[in-house]
């Protein structure tokens, strides 16, 4: 995957990479994934990943998917179930608190993860993080405006509609797939979403590092998610281990919870990860992500890391 690349190249890579699809996947399955990729590509592209990163997630609502595929809420479902149960997609409702409706729970869509290497890797999985993330920041003002998913829908329509009726080339192609629908509301940047600044990683490795040291100190809220995001690249950068940015980006959310209860984490991230890259540089071990993992167990703050029923392993 190139490093930088319009839609037209996120649509070819997308066919590239569907072809190494198990032949099992139905017709429908292969679609949907094809359709659920080419945003994810999109993002990975806005957010500055490695070409390496293995899984992407974003957020969209299901009935924009099933919309710009053409085809019905259930059809999707049921072709969402296959590529679950395949390991190449995770899919969840994403809840949030609506003010303007008496701060009731309500959905705001679905958080799609989708692995970019069908044929290795690991399952697609959704963390807690990833879960609690804000990913519609505009949530009350667009329900209050009737701009929700529902109303974008509608508005869509008659916009192809009239634009059929001028004679006016609506642009949609990779199979029928409604790209100008879809990417709307998938990817980051047409949401007024601001990226992470990955500049901090063109620094020497030792000082990209030192991120780590300032998500305790982040605004609550976006600030927050940001520095995270940030730190979770900055290690797999430092590390050489692009494929792990969410194992990392756990890791950070989970010593930030530490520190929230009083356990200062973060310089101990610090150390274990320096030691880690150095380890590497000597050619003492291959895999900078593992060595970290091991020193991170020898220390104090290994429960404060691991899972509530168990350790973590790091993801490939």
């Amino acid at each position: 995957m190139p490093a930088t690349y319009e839609v037209s190249d996120a649509v070819s890579a997308a066919a590239v990479i569907a072809e190494r699809l198990p032949e099992s996947l139905t017709t429908q399955a292969k679609r949907v994934y094809k359709a659920l990729l080419i945003p994810a590509l999109e993002n990975a592209r806005e957010r500055g990943y490695s070409p390496k990163t293995g899984r992407v997630t974003y957020h969209c609502p299901a009935e924009i998917v099933a919309k710009a595929l053409g085809i019905s809420r259930m059809t999707l479902w049921r072709a969402v179930q296959v590529l679950q149960a395949e390991g190449l997609i995770d899919n969840r409702a994403h809840k949030a608190n609506l003010a303007c409706r008496g701060n009731k729970v309500r959905n705001t869509g679905s958080v799609w993860q989708v692995r970019l290497t069908p044929n290795h890797g690991s399952k697609a999985k959704l963390s807690y993080e990833e879960m609690h993330h804000t990913w519609r920041p505009n949530f009350n003002d667009e329900v209050r405006q009737g701009r929700g998913s529902h109303a974008a829908v509608r508005k869509h329509a008659l916009a192809v509609k009239a634009a059929r009726g001028r004679n006016v080339t609506y642009k949609r192609d990779f199979q029928e797939i409604d790209l100008d629908l879809l990417l709307t509301h998938s990817v980051d940047s047409k949401k007024s979403t601001p990226s992470v600044d990955t500049s901090v990683c063109n620094k020497p490795k030792n000082a990209i590092l030192e991120v780590l040291l300032d998500v305790a100190s982040a605004a609550p809220g976006r600030d927050t998610v940001q520095r995270v995001d940030l730190a979770a690249l900055a290690l797999a950068t430092a590390l050489a281990d692009h494929g792990s940015v969410n194992f990392y980006r756990m890791i950070v959310w989970r010593a930030l919870r530490a520190s929230q209860r009083g356990l200062d984490v973060f310089p101990v991230l610090y150390q274990m990860a320096i030691r880690a890259r150095v380890d590497l540089q000597e050619n003492w071990s291959r895999k900078g992500g593992a060595v970290f993992v091991s020193r991170l167990k020898q220390t104090q703050f290994w429960d404060a890391l691991a899972r509530p029923s168990g350790e973590l392993t790091r993801s490939s």
